[in-house]
């Protein structure tokens, strides 16, 4: 069991963003801060035993998490001065319950090197809640509807920003408790057939209580050209329900979005609407279903020298109906608008939902090469390691019904409001298409010492507005480990990441800055957070 806690601070509220701001209780305005309390805990339970010849693992997981939105030094501005500054916004849980039962058994089948059998099953239930925050989280003032007296306004009669500011809390109405059942069946099948050459292809089946049954498979085959060579491949294909996260989280959200008009990031109130929700229904959006792959592998493993060895994968996988969230739907279009005309007072202005809107494509090559040498009283070991990989969304899928709705019917016209050019990026040039490291260590006894160079190729950035595309190039860091180890169970390492403290590249154009609040891009990544 884990407990953990954190703190990010939202956009600073200025002095005369009145709409969000009280100025008897914060007169410089405010940095509010989400604070949340996370807490995980898991369990597991087996037996593994021979019977009969069959080697049986059974085993009993369950596990949960919980994360708790707590918002400091922030303010309900709808409920003026006497609004907390403090709120408990509301928590998700998830939990779930794993029984496996797998069985192995190897026999002897005419004139084949070695043929095992496995096969098992899987029963899982899951859990996914949300609870909702304390009313003064999400409240319009009192809940009342007079202006002035059951909320405050501002100068010009608009009524303030309701809710916590930086986060409103879950209200009842995005209360979720929603259980989801599934069963498992594979078995697998694995034989070198000769000395040389090895096959295995294995199935399995599983069934939701809310999505229905999938049959995949896998078959893969090894061969040894010679002792130092070998070739090898597989083929599969994939399947992943959507998660109940996906199809039932919804609540009202605080984002900073371009103001297109000026450039500048304005506040934006965004409903994510559940799959199941009307309103979702009413922006033509269907159920969810589920994501389907196919994958195929090829490369080789050779050792020319004992000390040597490298080996090299390409991959290629093709995901088809991918799940992701889908641009922002903004009220600028009257349909938008008057589909949420119920959520005026709580003043959304946009909607975004979960949706199979994507086909992606992605392949790459995995290359890494090992040698190790005894120099002096100690061992060299070198490691070098590269990946070259891309992502492209081969189509978008757009429904029929939501063509209808805001096109008319022309699919093409609604593409890039689903999915826009933005989101694109995100899937495909948001993280370095190339990456490498070489990694040297020198081991002598109880002590070692290790130097890392990572590599990270460059990304590019394509907002909405192609004027504030940007590139940032490509970076090495460098790690240093030095450790002791003291007994068998214990080990002392003391180093450094990044240990020439390398920056990623900063913003180029103006229009990304937002006013000096963003130095380096919050929308794609160089290296991590982690360097």
């Amino acid at each position: 069991m884990t407990y953990r806690s954190g703190e990010a601070t939202g956009f600073y509220r200025l002095p005369y963003q009145e709409k969000r701001v009280n100025l008897n209780v914060y007169p410089n305005g405010f940095l509010p801060v989400i604070a949340p309390k996370i807490r995980d805990y898991s369990a597991a339970f087996g037996v593994k035993g021979v019977h009969n010849g069959w080697v049986v693992d059974g085993s009993l997981t369950m596990g949960g998490n919980s994360f708790t939105f707590n918002i400091e030094n922030s303010i309900n501005a709808s409920i003026g001065e006497s609004s907390p500054l403090s709120f408990d916004a509301g928590t998700l849980r998830f939990r779930q319950l794993v029984g496996n039962i797998d069985l192995l058994k190897s026999f002897d089948v005419g004139n084949l090197k070695s043929f095992s059998f496995a096969m098992g099953a899987e029963a899982r239930v899951e859990n996914y809640q949300i609870q909702a925050g304390q009313f003064e989280s999400y409240s319009l003032g009192n809940g009342g509807d007079r202006p002035g007296i059951d909320f405050d306004t501002t100068s010009t009669g608009d009524p303030k920003s309701p809710g916590s500011q930086v986060f409103p809390g879950f209200q009842p109405a995005n209360e979720v408790d929603r259980y989801r059942s599934s069963i498992g069946l594979y078995a697998e099948v694995e034989s070198d057939i000769t000395d040389q050459f090895m096959i295995s292809a294995a199935g399995r089946f599983e069934n939701y209580s809310d999505f229905g049954s999938t049959l995949n498979g896998k078959l893969a085959a090894r061969f040894e050209i010679m002792p130092q060579f070998a070739l090898r491949g597989a083929i599969s294909t994939g399947f992943r329900a959507p998660s109940l996260h996906q199809v039932w989280f919804n609540n009202v959200s605080i984002q900073f979005v371009v103001d297109p008009n000026t450039g500048s990031l304005e506040p934006a109130r965004v409903l994510s609407a559940s799959n199941q929700d009307p309103v979702t229904k009413a922006f033509g959006v269907p159920d969810l279903k589920e994501e389907t792959s196919t994958n195929f592998s090829f490369g080789f493993t050779a050792r020319p020298m004992e000390n040597f060895s490298i080996t090299a994968d390409y991959y290629h996988i093709t995901i088809n109906d991918r799940i992701v969230l889908t641009s922002r739907f903004t009220n600028a279009d009257p349909i938008v608008a008057q589909i949420l005309e119920p959520f005026k007072k709580a003043g959304v202005n946009q909607a975004q939902f979960f949706a199979n809107a994507v086909d992606t494509r992605t392949q790459g090559v995995d290359i890494v090469a090992a040698y190790n040498k005894k120099i002096g009283p100690g061992r060299l070991y070198t490691t070098l390691s590269a990946n070259f990989t891309s992502t492209e969304v081969l189509r978008v899928n757009v429904p029929v019904r939501m063509a209808e709705i805001f096109a008319g019917g022309d699919i093409e016209a609604v593409k890039n409001t689903l999915f826009n050019r933005e989101e694109r990026n995100r899937l495909e040039d948001a993280l370095p298409r190339q990456k490498g490291a070489l990694t040297v260590r020198y081991a002598m006894g109880k002590i070692s010492a290790m130097v890392r160079g990572n590599y990270y190729g460059k990304i590019y950035y394509k907002p909405t507005n192609p004027a504030n595309d940007e590139v940032f190039g490509d970076k090495v860091l460098v790690d240093l480990d030095l450790s002791y180890q003291l007994n068998k169970f214990m080990r002392i390492s003391v180093g450094a990441n990044n240990l020439f403290n390398v920056f990623p590249d900063p913003h180029q154009k103006l229009g990304n800055y937002s006013n000096g609040r963003f130095v380096f891009s919050r929308r794609v990544t160089q290296y991590g957070m982690n360097g």
